[in-house]
């Protein structure tokens, strides 16, 4: 059987070793990847005056879990414009608080020391967890959007509840009166900047990057609409006297007159009535000895005012005289301001009234006048619209920015995965390249059993009549090209013993393998005869081969055998023989013929032993 030769199964089965390599790792890839998932990560910290006693800006309790709230994850999908279900988005994000160190060691000396200990975390990891099938980038962008869109709920939220006033789209000729139209522009207009005035003092300078305006441009244009184009037209609508129902006109205004006079008469006597209480009060402060009760209250500070004084359900009664005073005073202003709103309501009602008073019918829809006043009205609302969507998306990004002046985001968003493919390629590209070498060498020793028991004869150490009938026939199918050369060579075992026939067989295929292993097949096909295969081989350097064999043989224990193998040389090219089998039987027959005249020698002079006899 053959030794044992590692290069030789490697370099045989290299292919096998590739295979099962790159096969093996694709199989570990897909299954590492179908358990793959990637984490984006985000550290946010409240930083509002009261974050540290776990409240919002506004008060009320931090709760992070407003972060997976309904109205964030819908505007994130619709922002990113995703398929996905609100709770396949919720159910993958975590907000897990983080606990500085020194605030662990805080709590455990406290708890050592028996002292109570209490905590409110700031500092929150929000992370969102993907599989392996979605994209790195889409967890970054999917966090990033949740954590934009939480930001501006939080400033809409807790920072500034106050809603922007609904847009007047609505508004036209087929729904409302003329002027009414006008009127609830110029009331929307002054709404909005109203609002947009109060955003622009609390961030000043604010210019938002998607609308290209800021709220001190936002209200230059509804003032410039109001001013210019709502004046224009309302002077246009009064001095035609445009109505659609005269009547219903009429006694709208006739209400509204009504109604503010009773306001008004309601609002004079809470304001005399108001007026008498600072007059009372400022009396018996001056006097003193009226209202000084001698008693104290709970910060120390002597009660100078006494509950009859202050009979008005609006104002409380103070410790203090210049607080109850100022209340006194606050309220009053409120009734004269309330009473000034109401007057000039009243006021442009009436006005309206007077205006119409000499008209006796409906203005027809047909006529000039009133297609330009509803379409120039329609024209106005759709700018006012336009105006509208650009104030949206202001305040919109003013509340991203807002929120994050609330909320700080401590470092980028870091995705991560959750295992290392890399890592995992790397050594399964070892592992099964071990794997494969392996089986390469498993194959190869199996082959080398399997050969030995099957084709391989067992006392001469050469492949079998199997083998060499196999080689034969492989040789057979075409005519044969070059030099081919074949050498039958005949070991004759008459004068041996079975064990020293044994023993010559074994001697004889050593040294047939060593000599013509590197230059062709070598073979035995039984009862003593072995055959020599050779590719490209000339005459003489066959008869080279056969005359190194012969020196080989008479250095070992074969000497002692005598002259008891016979050669037969046949060429190709010298026989002019290119079928192998023609060629073969041409060297079978020089074999024979070498043993004829070897017994024919023997026969006349039994004393003369040559080694080889050749021819």
């Amino acid at each position: 059987m053959k030794s044992f030769d590692l290069l030789r199964y490697l370099k045989k089965w290299w292919f096998l070793i590739m295979l099962i390599t790159a096969v093996g790792c694709l199989g570990v890839y897909e299954f590492i990847s179908s358990r793959q998932s990637y984490t984006a990560t985000a550290i946010i910290q409240y930083t509002n005056a009261n974050a540290s006693q776990g409240r919002n800006a506004d008060g009320s309790r931090i709760d992070p879990t407003e972060i997976t709230s309904a109205s964030v994850i819908n505007q994130t999908i619709q922002q990113l414009g995703l398929t996905a279900s609100t709770e396949s988005i919720r159910s993958k994000i975590s907000v897990k608080e983080v606990i500085p160190e020194d605030e662990q060691t805080k709590k455990e000396t406290a708890l050592a020391d028996g002292e109570e200990y209490e905590y409110h975390p700031t500092i929150y990891a929000v992370s969102f967890t993907v599989a392996s099938k979605d994209a790195t980038d889409y967890a970054r962008n999917v966090l990033d959007a949740v954590l934009t869109n939480y930001f501006k709920y939080y400033s809409e939220t807790h920072v500034d509840s106050e809603l922007f006033p609904n847009n007047a789209s609505n508004v036209s000729v087929a729904n409302y009166e003329y002027i009414d139209c006008v009127e609830i522009l110029r009331n929307n207009a002054n709404e909005s900047v109203a609002y947009l005035r109060k955003k622009a003092d609390e961030k000043y300078g604010f210019y938002s990057v998607r609308s290209g305006y800021s709220f001190s441009d936002l209200v230059s244009e509804y003032e410039y609409l109001t001013q210019n184009t709502l004046n224009d037209l309302y002077a246009y609508i009064v001095n035609h006297k445009l109505v659609r129902d005269h009547m219903l006109l009429v006694n709208t205004k006739k209400n509204i007159v009504m109604r503010y006079q009773l306001q008004i008469d309601s609002l004079n006597g809470n304001i005399a009535e108001a007026k008498s209480i600072i007059d009372q009060f400022g009396d018996k402060t001056l006097d003193g000895a009226a209202v000084y009760s001698g008693s104290r209250n709970a910060d120390g500070g002597e009660t100078q005012i006494v509950s009859d004084v202050v009979r008005d359900s609006s104002v409380q009664p103070s410790g203090n005289v210049t607080t109850t005073y100022d209340k006194l005073i606050q309220n009053y202003a409120d009734l004269h301001a309330r009473l000034i709103d109401a007057t000039i309501v009243q006021g442009q009602a009436q006005e309206i009234l007077d205006i119409y008073a000499d008209v006796t019918q409906d203005t027809d829809p047909r006529s000039a006048e009133a297609q330009w006043a509803s379409a120039r009205i329609d024209e106005l609302v759709q700018k006012f619209t336009s105006l509208y969507d650009l104030a949206l998306m202001t305040i919109d990004e003013f509340n991203q920015v807002n929120g994050a002046d609330n909320i700080e985001m401590k470092n980028s968003i870091v995705v991560t995965e959750k295992l290392n493919l890399k890592l995992y390629a790397a050594l399964s590209v070892v592992l099964f390249l071990f794997v494969g070498c392996f089986c390469a060498i498993f194959l190869g020793r199996l082959g080398d059993f399997v050969d030995y028991y099957l084709y391989v004869d067992k006392k001469s150490g050469l492949p079998n009549r199997e083998r060499c009938d196999a080689a034969i026939d492989h040789y057979s199918t075409t005519r044969l090209k070059g030099q081919f050369t074949i050498i039958c060579i005949q070991l004759d075992f008459s004068a041996m013993s079975r064990n020293d026939g044994d023993k010559a067989l074994r001697l004889l295929g050593d040294q047939l393998q060593y000599v013509f292993r590197t230059l062709g097949f070598v073979g035995y096909n039984g009862a003593g005869r072995f055959i020599v295969l050779l590719e490209n081989c000339s005459f003489d350097l066959a008869k080279d081969c056969v005359n190194r064999l012969g020196s080989l043989l008479a250095k070992t224990e074969f000497a002692r055998f005598g002259p008891c193998i016979f050669v037969g040389v046949a060429n190709s090219t010298k026989d002019n023989a290119y079928e192998v089998r023609a060629l073969l039987r041409l060297s079978i027959r020089r074999c024979a013929d070498a043993k004829a005249r070897q017994d024919a020698e023997n026969a006349k002079n039994a004393a003369a032993s040559p080694l080889v006899s050749k021819s």
